[in-house]
């Protein structure tokens, strides 16, 4: 509410609170909005800007995580190397929005919402920074959209293989099988069931969130709680991403998809957690074989014990190491 307040006081602007970077709000439509964080650092001797950089979240995640306090702000630091940040808050999902798909996001809403981020900034060239399902979404969106809108791809902890390494106690991977199996035996697919019986509310998130990836460690404090996931999102997850395992054989999570993940051409960056359960070294090969780009780069740390659930977007070595690799883009030839 208070939030609200000062947006409806102060044209979009965010009154700055204790440990919260500010923030304008440049875009808003069907829950879904842009924000955009000034640089902070000192200004860049460059003769042009850097590429500006967008963040693309998971749809359940609380975007709160990238900006919890100061020495744990992903946005401060990034401002502060001087990038023109963007991040899209996908809102909070209601039964209203059960029929959309994975593909109404990455296809329809995340180019709308890059392209009012290309109308602010200028720039028609976009980095985009993606962790877990924000980074499927990020990588979808550079198959289907034109080579020249992306500069780079930043993935963090985006599982590509859902097969991979499959262990028999884990929860996801019962729950994997079990799909399949009414597959072969009743053609049974989620998409042929209501998408109201899939809607998954944000209690049921945040629980299934450590069953389904075999945590062992305790729910996160507010500044993790989880938001909805609509029943057509699931449906494609149940149907797409641990059936069919789409993403492994190059192809987008969504029926009849016309492009493939061979058509994404543009440099990668892919981080992950090494103690992350979902998301092996595996991961990152596969996509190295399946993508189209002749730069993939992989590298693994470990999070921020602070914040284990969030794996590799609070790790600290991750955030210089994401910061110094798209700069470095800019500054090739």
């Amino acid at each position: 509410m208070k939030n609200d307040l000062a947006r409806r006081l102060f044209g979009g602007r965010a009154l700055p609170s204790p440990g919260a970077a500010e923030f304008e709000v440049i875009h808003r439509r069907a829950g879904v909005s842009v924000r955009y964080y000034a640089p902070a650092g000192a200004p860049d001797s460059r003769p042009q800007p850097r590429t500006p950089l967008v963040l693309v979240p998971p749809l359940a995640a609380d975007i709160q995580i990238y900006d919890r306090r100061n020495q744990h702000s992903l946005v401060a630091y990034l401002s502060a190397r001087g990038f023109d940040l963007y991040l899209i808050d996908w809102g909070w999902p209601t039964r209203a929005d059960d029929r959309r798909h994975l593909s109404d996001y990455f296809a329809a809403l995340l180019p709308e919402m890059l392209n009012r981020v290309r109308f602010h900034s200028g720039r028609r060239r976009l980095s985009l920074h993606g962790w877990r399902l924000g980074g499927l979404l990020a990588l979808c969106y550079a198959a289907v959209s034109p080579a020249d809108d992306v500069a780079g791809l930043v993935l963090l902890d985006t599982c590509i293989d859902y097969a991979v390494e499959p262990a028999p106690d884990r929860p996801r991977d019962r729950l994997r099988r079990q799909a399949g199996r009414w597959r072969r035996l009743a053609g049974l697919r989620a998409s042929q069931l209501p998408v109201s019986a899939l809607h998954m509310p944000s209690w049921l998130q945040s629980i299934a969130r450590h069953a389904v990836l075999g945590s062992t460690q305790p729910p996160d404090d507010d500044a993790l709680r989880s938001r909805a996931y609509p029943g057509g999102v699931v449906a494609d997850v149940i149907d797409h991403l641990w059936t069919d395992n789409a993403l492994a054989a190059g192809r987008l999570p969504a029926a009849n998809a016309g492009a493939r993940l061979a058509d994404v051409k543009v440099p990668i960056l892919f981080i992950a957690d090494a103690d992350h359960p979902a998301c092996s070294p595996v991961c990152g090969d596969r996509l190295a074989a399946v993508v189209g780009s002749q730069r993939v780069e992989r590298e693994w740390t470990h999070g921020d014990p602070q914040h284990p659930a969030c794996g590799a977007l609070m790790a600290r070595r991750s955030w210089s190491r994401l910061a110094d690799w798209l700069i470095a883009l800019d500054d090739e030839p």
